[in-house]
């Protein structure tokens, strides 16, 4: 006993990583026509005056009254704001807080996309605690300044199935002006409870599925290759552990189901966008996909999705579908076992091939989902060029937070040659 003591004591004393890790998840009700529900969700978060975020093309589907009539059917006066931009900018974001902040409201819906969702965070951020929005943005750019306390109830109703945001703390807005996208991400923003209504989903014409399922997807992937959380450095304190702690064998398998319902599923929502077993796989491939990195992390990918996606003003979701392949090839050595699984979730016969054999073809299946469903394959198809690469690499180095996530590492001169190869992969 006392030998395993010692043992045990020098095992723990060479060792710097972190070995604990925590849960973080939003709380879900799913199935078809669970909308028709949301007013006793609301009532028992204590709401009284709701304020509804959403846009202009959910008022134009005819969705909007899904969520109006059974929040006032139950006595919760609503208030409406439907000026949500597609991948909002801050301007958009500042009159949604500044529409809020004449109001008497106790709990906030955000109904939409990924949009809509990350507006109502920031609105019931700035409503709740005051200051401005960039106060919360990391420096340079904002102050730096963390979430006091608790904010209102936040219910998310997603009507697209691949941003995540309904499981995420994170709020992601764009500064059009200097061609770049920011954010935060806090636990207090995130929402209180997500709604999960695959008939609110089947109104997203193709490429809109398309595009944010493979988005999902890019959740999915980097979630699932990113460090695991026992390799990470052990924090000074449990307070300074990181929000994004790394893979865990609980996101592992929310990834890998993610994953598994992506592959089953995605192809028939873009072309059948009525059935209705298509888009609830993809709208519960999002939720496991979104609980997974917020706890997990990204990657490459997304740290460059911002700078991308702010230049060309290209949809999120797109720009990751674009960026995919080529960052997979540039990880692939940093973990040929999982790239291996990827394989084998999305399709490839395995055989008796080589581990690394079958890694490889993990990008090529991800590749042949992309052509099955009409995405562009490559940046030229959204307005980049060579000449912009140099530029594009320096504003991504820049996402350390997303990058330091990443299996392999990312120098200025890998992320060029990740850029060069997405160009038409």
């Amino acid at each position: 006993m006392c030998s395993s003591l010692i043992l045990l004591r020098s095992i723990l004393g060479k060792s710097h990583s972190d070995s604990v890790y925590s849960l973080r998840f939003v709380s879900a009700k799913f199935g078809p026509g669970v909308t028709e529900e949301i007013g006793y969700y609301a009532r028992e978060l204590g709401g009284k005056e709701a304020l509804l975020v959403t846009d202009k093309g959910i008022v134009k589907a005819g969705l909007l009254e899904h969520i109006k009539r059974p929040l006032e059917a139950l006595g919760i006066e609503t208030n409406i704001w439907d000026d949500v931009e597609p991948e909002p900018s801050f301007e958009s974001m500042q009159k949604a807080v500044d529409y809020a902040s004449n109001l008497n409201i106790d709990i906030i819906v955000g109904f939409g996309g990924g949009s809509s969702i990350d507006t109502a965070k920031v609105a019931n951020l700035i409503t709740t605690h005051k200051g401005d929005i960039l106060d919360y943005v990391a420096p340079p750019t904002g102050k730096g300044r963390k979430v006091p306390g608790p904010c209102k109830p936040l219910i998310a109703v997603p009507t697209t199935a691949g941003t995540g945001s309904e499981a995420s703390p994170a709020a992601i807005f764009s500064l059009p002006d200097q061609l770049l996208k920011f954010g935060f991400s806090f636990d207090l923003i995130k929402p209180s409870l997500a709604i999960l209504d695959p008939l609110m989903t089947t109104t997203m014409p193709p490429n809109v599925t398309a595009s944010t399922g493979m988005d999902a997807l890019s959740h999915a992937i980097e979630a699932y290759v990113t460090w695991d959380y026992d390799s990470k450095p052990r924090p000074k304190t449990p307070t300074d552990r990181p929000i994004y702690e790394g893979a865990t064998i609980f996101t592992d398998l929310l990834t890998t189901k993610s994953m598994e319902l992506i592959q089953r599923s995605l192809r028939t929502a873009v072309y059948s966008g009525n059935n209705i077993e298509a888009r609830s796989d993809m709208l519960l491939a999002s939720f496991f996909a979104g609980v997974a990195f917020t706890n997990a992390g990204l990657g490459a990918v997304h740290a460059a999705s911002f700078p991308v996606g702010a230049k060309y003003h290209a949809p999120h979701g797109l720009v990751c579908a674009i960026l995919l392949p080529a960052v997979m090839k540039h990880n692939l050595p940093s973990n040929y076992r999982k790239y291996a699984e990827i394989a084998r979730i999305l399709g490839e016969d395995v055989g008796k091939q080589s581990i690394r054999k079958v890694a490889e073809s993990s990008v090529e299946c991800v590749k042949k989902l992309m052509e099955d469903i009409a995405i562009p394959i490559g940046l030229v198809d959204i307005g980049a060029e060579e000449r912009d690469i140099p530029e594009l690499a320096r504003e991504s180095m820049k996402v350390q937070r997303l990058l330091k996530g990443n299996p392999r590492p990312v120098t200025q001169r890998d992320m060029e040659k990740i850029l060069m190869n997405a160009l038409r992969n």
